[in-house]
């Protein structure tokens, strides 16, 4: 999984919904600048997004 967005060999545009207090708790994680100093939401999303998904392929990860 790529670390730098601007070194994606093949980049799609994902849009996706979520509610407004969950932009806030974002916001306000990056506003803190503690480990989150990117300062931007998409960043964020991207980097959760591939968290979950190396946590879901990993062999302790068991579905219902």
């Amino acid at each position: 999984m790529s670390h730098n967005p601007r070194r994606f060999t093949r980049p799609v545009r994902l849009i996706v919904s979520v509610e407004a207090d969950t932009v806030t708790s974002i916001d306000q994680l990056m506003k803190q600048g503690r480990q989150h100093t990117h300062r931007n939401r998409a960043e964020f999303v991207r980097r959760a997004i591939e968290r979950e998904l190396s946590r879901c392929q990993s062999d302790d990860f068991h579905t219902p």
